[in-house]
């Protein structure tokens, strides 16, 4: 039997939209200009989303998010992918993230918990993320990658 891209196995067909407003709804808009840390990561999240969860191409994934380039869609999912290794936080809030997106789990996940419980954990993890995202480290600017650097051994 034929398999259409709807049925693949954990991937489910989501708008762009969808996966960018769920994103937003915690981490805030990601469809905005400039690299600040806190759109960045929310981009980031949501490209990651929209490519391992839905199956969009890295094409209409950077189209969606003002013109980007395919390759820095790559970029940003490798490094939500290295991050998701080395914080436990980022990897919990990708796996809450994806599972209020799952048509499987809807109303079911969050009906698991009290009422306001899969938001309150994921405002919780989301921000520890952004937290860790603006501390400053030995006296460097700011930038998205802070985390993976603490990460990596590079400052504490």
């Amino acid at each position: 039997m034929m398999r259409t891209s709807e049925q693949r196995t954990g991937i489910w067909r989501l708008s762009l939209e969808q996966i960018e407003a769920t994103v937003a709804n915690h981490l805030g808009n990601g469809r905005v200009q400039g690299n600040r840390a806190a759109p960045c990561l929310s981009r980031q999240v949501s490209m990651y989303l929209a490519k391992n969860v839905a199956g969009w191409s890295t094409t209409r994934i950077g189209r969606f998010y003002n013109g980007r380039h395919h390759t820095t869609v790559l970029h940003a999912i490798e490094k939500i992918e290295r991050l998701r290794q080395t914080d436990e936080s980022v990897d919990a809030l990708v796996e809450v993230l994806t599972a209020e997106l799952s048509p499987q789990m809807e109303g079911r996940f969050t009906e698991r918990f009290e009422p306001g419980w899969t938001a309150a954990l994921i405002e919780a993890v989301a921000g520890r993320v952004l937290k860790e995202i603006r501390r400053p480290i030995s006296g460097k600017s700011e930038g998205p990658s802070v985390m993976a650097q603490r990460e990596g051994g590079i400052a504490q």
